[in-house]
């Protein structure tokens, strides 16, 4: 495709515009915005809820879409829903009494709350990143539980465990993913970034072939590969970077704005 027909940029935000101190750089936010004046869309896709996501962005001067909890909810610019697709309350509470046995962090999304049994210091860590406190609580004490998404937060050796009793438990029913080589997180099959983005970009009456994706960890690859163009950041594994269309440099260096500013001959 020609340079002028990519209409979308989609956007990972840890790790890809997002820098280690969740930061968003003066350039990055000014390329962005330069880009939608342009006529470029902007969607944020990102293992965050909605909230989260909006703060995070809220120096830009306008996002068309978001694509949050790694697609369990698509959503409009303003907030308004699209779609979402959730965990029903059986399979809720079939993974939180599994967590349970053991003794690595984990939490659930309720909506736009985060909600967990018990502490440890990676649920410290957790508050930092998520920019809130979670809400403590019995899940057995609950009522109806419809997890958005479930999370578990530890070292990856201990992480890899939990994923394979999993999937001996689960099968096919759930779909695992890593944000983060210490993050591991749980939807319902069928929901992920690139499905979410799909749906996104057709309701802003686009197509997926017209999307630039950036992503930079294992729950971005679907997406870069579903994409008309997708781009993995410099600092991804060697792994995403070669089934990648192209490779950004790293967060560090302001990769999406330097690679956009080349690719659409941006001043500045």
């Amino acid at each position: 495709m020609n340079k002028k027909d990519y209409s979308v940029i989609a956007l990972d935000l840890d790790g890809t515009i997002l820098d280690a101190d969740y930061l968003l750089s003066p350039r990055v936010r000014d390329t962005l915005n330069t880009c939608r004046k342009i006529g470029k869309k902007l969607i944020i896709s990102t293992g965050r809820v909605l909230t989260s996501a909006k703060s995070q962005v809220s120096a830009l001067e306008g996002v068309d879409g978001f694509v949050c909890s790694n697609g369990a909810d698509i959503y409009q610019g303003s907030g308004k829903s699209i779609a979402h697709f959730h965990m029903d309350k059986t399979l809720s509470r079939e993974i939180y009494l599994l967590a349970r046995g053991f003794d690595s962090h984990y939490h659930a999304y309720l909506g736009d709350a985060w909600c967990y049994e018990r502490r440890n210091a990676y649920t410290d860590y957790y508050v930092k990143r998520a920019g809130k406190e979670g809400l403590k609580l019995d899940f057995d004490s609950y009522g109806t539980l419809e997890f958005t998404k479930f999370m578990f937060i530890d070292d990856h050796e201990k992480l890899e465990l939990i994923r394979k009793r999993l999937v001996e438990r689960f099968g096919e029913s759930i779909q695992i993913v890593y944000s983060a080589p210490f993050m591991l997180e749980i939807v319902i099959t069928g929901v992920s970034k690139a499905a979410g983005l799909k749906l996104c970009v057709e309701y802003l009456g686009a197509s997926l072939d017209q999307v630039i994706a950036f992503g930079d960890a294992e729950n971005d690859e679907d997406m870069l590969l579903a994409a008309g163009m997708g781009v993995a950041m410099g600092n991804a594994s060697e792994d995403l970077k070669a089934k990648a269309t192209a490779v950004a440099p790293s967060v560090d260096d302001d990769g999406v704005a330097v690679f956009l500013k080349q690719l659409f001959s941006l001043e500045g």
